[in-house]
């Protein structure tokens, strides 16, 4: 990654794209943006032709050329900056072709726009009509697009202001929290239009964008800010054919969170058996009658010896996303199983949610006076992949916590897992395969399982829920591709050493507080301390003495 000054405008170039673009030290624009997504929503990887940066006074350019790695396409992206009298000027332009027709799902600008000073804040709106629109920036993560339509945006982030102009196609927003993409996207084409459509040799992409900023921050000077709260219960995630162990071989005591299909075999189930009380989440086949499958499987499970202290149901076609306005699939519904599973397990709370992303637990929300507890869970790698992108998502992590608690009706959040890789793709048939273990988004074999990477973003993970009131999640899975290892397993130990205990959770140093991530967030408890480097670059560490490596943890255990 490449960092470049001109005047109060800073940003950094990372595998072609526009990163973290600032102004008088205030984050404008997260990152610009130019991906070509298969029918699949995947990502097609791209390889480099030609970079070229060229920086004067008063101006800098930027050129790349590019061309799909495995796809017939190619494209060139352009930049121009300018800086003069304390405001400043970014002109971007994409044009995208391909020698044959090829189907595609998005080929164009995407722009992310940060969280922090833009959430809940005054946001003006152009439409291609030339129309304006007043309105704002969602506070609470919004279950659909919250803005359409667009051919311009102003609003103003902690006193700069901030036009962006579009030509070369309609846009719209999504709020980005849903997938924990900490920000709001504004994309081409318009969902509501037909997909995939055609990139080729007559349908070619010319987009441009311009964004003019101007005015003076607002901001406080770095601190360290502090938070009080209380430590989830940390659980191991089990599901027979994606882990492999009916529990971890190193923390053979942890409570369990077992998800598992209603029609499994009875010898599955007795080789599940055993140990402290469990958590289940059952997936019903489409077909099923709820009211004989959970109460068949509830006695085979007495049978097998589980005990279940929580139990939630959902049916199949709901492991995948759906618009919020529909269609939603034929049969039960998520709230049809909710009387089922009290009938099954008496005595046993019962959950509503889903089993996938906020995404689909804010489509189609649980009734809150009708369950004990919420669930949902999360991957940090449906929209990118990059380190930087990863680590970002902790950013957005409080605000989903905290627009999950204002659904849940006051009924506490059992959360799910939450990993790096991808459980189970909601909008796409599978996983993506990786076979040459990449960065690539909507996977389940992520190269960073397992290297410690891993156990920095549990740490950030544990501190936004630790703060915002979750009562349990998972931070890994027993073993397979999702399993915890090396510092992971170690975060994981040193959390359910501790589970429901107070803890300070101190993030620094940021610039405005209180916040539950920055760059190095520490959880201290009376029994020791977890720091971890949420950044990629090495970091002084403001909890003690020495350097901490890029995304790497500290384990201090004792008082």
């Amino acid at each position: 990654m490449r960092s470049v000054t001109l005047g109060p405008v800073r940003l950094s170039i990372l595998e072609g794209d526009l990163r973290a673009i600032t102004f008088d030290g205030v984050e404008v624009l997260r990152r610009l943006s130019y991906p070509v997504r298969d029918p699949n929503w995947g990502t097609h990887p791209t390889e480099t032709l030609e970079e070229r940066l060229e920086e004067e006074a008063g101006r800098i350019r930027y050129l790349h050329r590019f061309r799909g790695r495995e796809a017939g396409f190619t494209g060139v992206f352009r930049v121009e900056v300018t800086a003069e009298d304390g405001a400043a000027r970014i002109r971007a332009e994409v044009s995208l072709e391909a020698e044959a027709d090829l189907a595609v799902n998005r080929a164009g600008f995407t722009l992310l726009h940060p969280l922090r000073g833009v959430s809940g804040q005054a946001l003006r709106v152009r439409h291609a009509d030339g129309d304006e629109e007043a309105t704002v920036w969602p506070a609470l993560i919004s279950p659909s697009q919250p803005v359409f339509d667009i051919a311009g945006l102003a609003h103003e982030v902690e006193g700069v202001s901030v036009e962006i102009a579009m030509q070369g196609e309609v846009f719209e927003m999504e709020d980005q929290r849903n997938w924990s993409d900490a920000s709001f996207k504004t994309y081409c084409r318009p969902l509501r239009l037909p997909l995939p459509f055609t990139l080729g040799p007559t349908a070619p992409v010319g987009q441009m964008v311009e964004i003019t900023l101007s005015g003076r921050a607002k901001g406080a000077a770095a601190q360290v800010a502090a938070r009080r709260a209380r430590l989830p219960v940390v659980e191991m995630a089990v599901e027979p054919g994606l882990t492999a162990l009916p529990r971890h071989p190193d923390l053979p005591d942890l409570p369990r969170l077992i998800r598992l299909e209603a029609g499994v075999s009875d010898a599955v189930l007795a080789g599940l058996a055993g140990g402290r009380a469990d958590a289940l989440e059952i997936v019903l086949a489409e077909g099923d009658d709820p009211e004989v499958v959970l109460r068949g499987l509830a006695e085979r499970l007495t049978v097998a010896g589980l005990r279940p202290e929580r139990v939630m149901a959902l049916p199949a076609p709901y492991l995948k996303s759906h618009q919020p306005e529909g269609p939603w699939p034929d049969g039960p519904r998520p709230i049809d199983l909710i009387a089922p599973l009290r009938a099954a397990f008496p005595g046993v709370a019962v959950g509503g949610g889903m089993l996938t992303n906020f995404t689909e637990f804010n489509r189609c929300r649980p009734d809150a006076g009708l369950v004990d507890y919420v669930t949902w869970g999360g991957t940090a790698i449906v929209h990118a992949a990059d380190d930087l992108s990863v680590l970002e998502t902790l950013e957005a992590l409080p605000e989903i916590f905290a627009s999950g608690r204002a659904l849940a009706g006051g009924r506490p959040l059992h959360l799910g897992l939450f990993s790096i890789g991808m459980r189970s793709n909601p909008y796409a048939a599978a996983c993506l395969p990786n076979p040459g273990r990449e960065r690539l988004a909507m996977v389940q074999d992520d190269p960073r399982q397992g290297t410690g990477f891993d156990a920095a973003f549990a740490v950030g993970v544990l501190a936004g829920a630790a703060v915002e009131g979750v009562a349990s999640l998972a931070l890994a899975m027993a073993d397979g591709p999702l399993g915890a290892s090396g510092d992971l397993a170690r975060v994981v130990a040193w959390a359910a050493a501790r589970a429901g205990e107070p803890v300070e959770v101190e993030t620094g140093p940021v610039e405005t507080g209180p916040v539950e991530t920055g760059p190095v967030v520490a959880i201290r408890s009376a029994k020791g301390r977890l720091i971890a480097n949420l950044t990629v670059e090495a970091r002084e560490n403001p909890f003690g003495a020495g350097i901490l490596a890029p995304a790497s943890v500290v384990i201090e255990d004792g008082a």
